[in-house]
């Protein structure tokens, strides 16, 4: 990767299985902490935060009031006071967020040439997570950085 990632705090929502796991665990190749998000699957949750902690970084897993060094956050993406939990949990245990991944979502597969093969509810149902997951960066407090990590 072209900047320094070592040391970054990372949120992956829908970080246990497909591509959030793969963005978790190259974060976790490039020396970033990782928390992982999961909606359903605590298994492959776990699963992936061992992948990533394989690594010697911190990777984090709540689930309720769970003093583990192991973190595993259970989020609806639809809902924002539950992304502002997260951002919150992940600032805890991680002591800074730097970056959000909004990976949440949920697929139909079909013909792209298809423009009728997904319902308007269809529609609405794999888009919808997006916004309110990318909005949870507004819960992130302020944070000082060294110049290293300010790229303008």
């Amino acid at each position: 990767m072209p900047y320094d990632l070592k040391g970054r705090r990372v949120l992956v929502c829908a970080g246990s299985r497909g591509l959030g796991a793969l963005i978790c665990e190259k974060f976790a190749a490039e020396g970033c902490h990782v928390m992982v998000n999961y909606h359903s699957r605590e298994d492959r949750a776990r699963e992936v935060v061992e992948k990533v902690r394989a690594c010697g970084v911190q990777a984090f897993a709540i689930h309720g009031q769970s003093h583990s060094p192991l973190s595993i956050v259970i989020q609806d993406a639809e809902l924002p006071e539950d992304n502002d939990r997260l951002v919150r949990e992940t600032v805890e245990k991680l002591g800074g967020l730097d970056i959000i991944i909004a990976n949440a979502g949920w697929t139909k597969f079909s013909d792209w040439k298809d423009l009728h093969a997904l319902s308007h509810d269809e529609w609405n149902k794999v888009n919808r997570p997006s916004s309110p997951s990318t909005l949870s960066c507004r819960a992130v407090p302020p944070t000082p950085y060294p110049t290293r990590y300010v790229d303008c």
